[in-house]
């Protein structure tokens, strides 16, 4: 009689095992589509027998897991930063490569427009109409310059803003997993298993932002550092990120504590941002104010030179609304003076006062020509043709390298797929093998049963 007791029993447990199994095939199956679930599998252990002279007591489903491989999740936390941070870069840039505008109908096109019009003042240096074609093409060139600068200005005070949002997000993301450490530890199988995949993908959109550490802690849960071994999430407690305006530009700095961190943020989206803000557009803003600063000393020497309409020194042509340092300012500041602006006769076409002398109208119109940058071997127009050479090539490159990074972060999802991943042809033959094994041993439960059913009607008799 407990011989049957015992196989009944074997029979119920099994029956709960391969139950827990199309459970588990069945969570998989409907989650497919979940972002960042992990398959699960059910692991069934063999219950051994009393005594050495039984043959078991069955299986049971001892525990479910998670299909998950640490060392591809762990590329992942590196591969992520890298893609983000130049995708990051080519989007300002695309940016900022438009704002430059088509080659010979920007900043180079009023160029050549100031040097066509000295070249007319040249063939007619008495004509009033041709000095007022020199200050309109003056004040054109100083319009473009200024507002090329304001587009790079613009692009580092947007490329600040979406700083000073992923700061915000970090911090967002840090609480939240924070929190599911603190919960991970006081929960469940089932809800270990669910927490840990929504960990991992809070972990992946934080490696997004920023370059990030990621170690396992011994009772659950993930302590996560940045930058210099950074804490910012170290068990129950997340470490803030501030983002504090600094003088003069008014520009965030990250802050940890009272550290000022941004230079240790060197991958993420943030990191692109970082980089975009204070390296490269300070660059090209550096290469602009070098052409707008030369500009007004090659033209201003040549003018000054000169004589206006009256027969006076010239004086310059171009000045500053606010004096530049060094070169810098020089593309927002750059002017046609007030006085010649006012007045056009004030321009000068000769070298001398006798009317009809153009030498000043010529040499002006000869810097067109000039080889007056970058020791000698660039003109005006060339030095712009370079930077809007730099800018395109730069967020060219920026473009290229993201494909690159992106089609490896491809790679190694696939990769992860193929670990923790659902296919749903596999979760089809796993739902099957579990059907079969619950229908045989529902059937070897019929047979049990219906021998225990036999045995009590003739102990009855």
């Amino acid at each position: 009689m407990s011989d049957i007791l015992s196989s009944l029993t074997l029979a119920s447990r099994a029956l709960e095992a391969q139950h827990r199994g199309l459970n588990v095939t069945g969570q998989n199956i409907t989650n497919i589509n979940t972002p960042g679930y992990t398959r699960r599998v059910v692991d069934f252990t063999s219950v051994p027998p009393p005594d050495s002279d039984g043959a078991g007591r069955g299986v049971e489903a001892s525990s479910i897991r998670s299909m998950r491989d640490r060392l591809l999740e762990r590329r992942l936390e590196r591969e992520v930063p890298a893609e983000k941070r130049e995708a990051a870069i080519a989007n300002s840039l695309s940016v900022v490569e438009a704002a430059l505008g088509q080659p010979g109908a920007a900043l180079d096109a009023r160029l050549s427009a100031l040097f066509d019009s000295f070249t007319s003042l040249s063939e007619n240096p008495q004509s009033a109409n041709a000095r007022y074609e020199v200050k309109l093409q003056g004040e054109a060139l100083a319009t473009a310059f200024q507002s090329v600068s304001e587009r790079f200005t613009s692009a580092a005070q947007n490329a600040d803003a979406q700083i000073r949002a992923a700061v915000n997000q970090v911090n967002d993301l840090a609480e939240q997993i924070a929190q599911i450490n603190r919960t991970l530890v006081s929960s469940g199988q089932g809800t270990f298993l669910d927490l840990q995949d929504k960990q991992v993908q809070k972990v992946r959109d934080l490696a997004g932002l920023m370059d990030i550490t990621v170690m396992d802690r011994p009772e659950g849960g993930l302590d996560v550092s940045f930058g210099n071994g950074r804490p910012l999430v170290i068990g129950v407690t997340n470490y803030a990120l501030r983002s504090v305006p600094t003088a003069p530009s008014g520009y965030s700095a990250v802050m940890a504590g009272d550290a000022d961190v941004s230079g240790e943020v060197t991958a993420g989206t943030m990191g692109g941002l970082l980089q975009t803000r204070d390296v490269t557009v300070p660059y090209y803003q550096e290469q602009l104010d070098t052409l707008a600063s030369e500009t007004v000393a090659q033209v201003n020497a040549i003018h000054a030179g000169g004589f206006d309409q009256a027969g006076a020194p010239a004086g310059d042509f171009f000045s500053f609304s606010t004096a530049p340092v060094g070169v810098a300012g020089a593309a927002s500041a750059i002017e046609v003076r007030a006085a010649v602006a006012s007045d056009v006769s004030l321009i000068a076409a000769g070298g001398t006062a006798a009317a009809g002398d153009n030498s000043v109208a010529r040499s002006l119109a000869g810097l067109r020509d000039a080889k007056v940058l970058d020791g000698g071997t660039a003109t005006l127009t060339d030095a712009w043709s370079q930077l809007v050479f730099r800018v395109g090539r730069d967020s060219q490159a920026a473009q290229d390298e993201q494909k690159t990074r992106a089609e490896i972060v491809s790679q190694v999802d696939d990769l992860r797929d193929q670990v923790s991943g659902i296919s749903l042809d596999e979760e089809a033959m796993q739902m099957m093998k579990y059907q079969r094994a619950y229908e045989a041993t529902a059937r070897f439960f019929n047979v049990v049963s219906g021998t225990l059913d036999t045995l009590l009607q003739a102990i009855g008799r």
